[in-house]
């Protein structure tokens, strides 16, 4: 039996409620802190956001939410210009009415009942929010499919006008802990504490030498810089080349104080008292319980080391119970960093932009890029 849905653009966020049963009882992992609810998509789709008000459509059946995506409007910085994008979110659509379904109204754009924005949940929302987006003037749409819905990825590079930008060479790097090793292999529990008090050591001896001998005039804090400091910091230091978002003190304000599900701690770097850099990272559950670290996003001074970013992150949560760091990079300093730290493993990530000449500007390989997991909704 064929299922037929409708549409709904609910950029006023009327149905959101909805919209959250549908994603937190299909998609949220078990055990893992929650992803979704009404404020979050207030936070990020409403007034408060200052790049300005997003787009959320959805698909419906019964009264009940089946699909959803979403645009978060970005304020960017593409090759030293301001300019407005917006990341595609929440593509997600029921599982079981994927297959044997089609809209009950044929798409304006496309007349062939039998084509994919016809068929499709996903293609049909995807292609809806982007003419709206479009239409108000967003030059730059990024998404970045995780592995946990590799499903979207065809769709939006084989359907529906989006490239695989290969000027991004981000890559997803992780970091396990003894705990995380000795519960994922029982037979090594005896080894337990060996394997604590080894890697104990060795974040505690990569902070001893960057604070005391590489970065000796350097301190560090655990608090929320002044919005004066991190304004003059990104004015400092925002790329003249390349993708960016516009990171000044209205965008961490948002992007991780205002959150309103996810808690963030903001780290310091000073020189005599002078801000030169700031970290960001997050302590969550994720599927099965695992406590998990991501650092989520840093801008510093082009001197400090990041090796010492990694020590002084790793060692303020070595005792919080975490058992993997996770964060992207794209330099190739930073990644021969994060190998001399034991982030061994590497994945690389799909960074995917809707297909116009403003998107495919980036698509040089010696575009200097400036994307973080920050920068996408996936912490």
């Amino acid at each position: 039996m064929i299922n037929y849905w409708s549409t709904v653009t609910d950029d006023e966020l009327r149905m959101t409620d909805k919209a959250v049963e549908f994603l937190q009882g299909e998609f949220c992992p078990p055990g893992a802190d929650p992803i979704w609810s009404t404020e979050y998509f207030r936070w990020k789709l409403g007034s408060s956001n200052p790049a300005g008000k997003g787009y959320l459509s959805l698909a419906i059946l019964d009264d009940r939410v089946i699909g959803t995506i979403s645009i978060m409007k970005k304020r960017l910085l593409i090759n030293g210009y301001e300019c407005m994008g917006g990341e595609v979110q929440d593509a997600y659509s029921a599982a079981a009415i994927r297959r044997n379904s089609r809209c009950i109204n044929l798409s304006q754009k496309d007349s062939d009942p039998n084509s994919y924005i016809n068929k499709s949940i996903f293609g049909r929302l995807t292609s809806e929010v982007r003419e709206r987006a479009e239409a108000d003037g967003i030059s730059i749409l990024y998404a970045t499919p995780a592995s946990e819905n590799s499903n979207s990825y065809p769709g939006f590079v084989k359907k529906l006008g989006f490239f695989d930008c290969k000027g991004f060479q981000v890559e997803s790097f992780s970091r396990p802990t003894s705990k995380l090793v000795t519960r994922k292999y029982p037979s090594l529990s005896f080894l337990r504490i060996l394997l604590r008090n080894i890697e104990i050591s060795s974040i505690a001896l990569q902070k001893i030498i960057y604070s005391q001998g590489l970065c000796r005039n350097r301190t560090f804090e655990n608090r929320v810089p002044s919005a004066d400091e991190l304004d003059e910091l990104w004015i400092r230091l925002k790329p003249v080349k390349g993708f960016s978002l516009i990171r000044d003190a209205s965008y961490w304000r948002h992007r991780y104080l205002e959150h309103p599900i996810a808690q963030y701690n903001f780290f310091n770097i000073r020189e005599r008292g002078h801000l030169v850099g700031i970290i960001v990272a997050r302590l969550f559950l994720a599927s099965g319980g695992k406590r998990v670290v991501s650092i989520a996003e840093w801008m510093n001074d082009e001197h400090i080391p990041f090796g010492y970013v990694l020590s002084v992150v790793m060692n303020y949560y070595r005792d919080s119970g975490v058992e993997v760091f996770n964060l992207w990079a794209e330099r190739p300093i930073q990644k021969r960093a994060l190998a001399r730290s034991l982030f061994l493993s590497r994945v690389g990530v799909h960074i995917i932009l809707a297909d116009t000449p403003d998107a495919r500007s980036l698509q040089t390989k010696a575009a200097i890029n400036n994307f973080y997991l920050g920068s996408s909704d996936n912490v």
